[in-house]
């Protein structure tokens, strides 16, 4: 398994863990979505997150880019927004709760994704001009 996909296991499980537990026990587990949101969105950028740093300990290879930004980038922009949007939307601007699905689709499509290494975000990355990582 490479660094980006069990990145994409270990966000897209918690999104959906605590969207479920924000569901049935306490709407507070949605700030929990929210954190792996802005998580994914600047590690897009910084290239590092809590998660990246013990999945390069436990020597995880890691794909890289030779120039510009990688489709793995893109696909955390992506998803990292499409998180933060809604969660924010439901939590803050009284959003109806089945905004909620979109974050749960993001969670089922990162998590598929690590095993198939393929989303619909990855096409939407490669199309807005994101390079394929070697």
């Amino acid at each position: 398994m490479t660094l980006n996909a069990a990145l994409r296991l270990l966000a897209g499980s918690v999104i959906l863990i605590s969207l479920a537990l924000g569901t049935y026990l306490n709407p507070a587990w949605y700030y929990l979505t929210g954190f792996v949101g802005l998580n994914l969105l600047q590690s897009a950028f910084t290239k590092w997150c809590p998660a990246m740093t013990v999945f390069r300990m436990l020597k995880l290879k890691e794909q890289t880019c030779d120039s510009g930004m990688s489709v793995h980038q893109g696909v955390h922009i992506i998803a990292g927004t499409a998180v933060l949007i809604t969660v924010a939307a439901y939590m803050f601007f009284a959003a109806p709760q089945w905004v909620l699905y979109i974050t749960a689709v993001v969670g089922a499509s990162l998590l598929q994704s690590a095993f198939t290494g393929w989303c619909p975000a990855f096409t939407v990355a490669s199309l807005l001009g994101f390079k394929k990582a070697a």
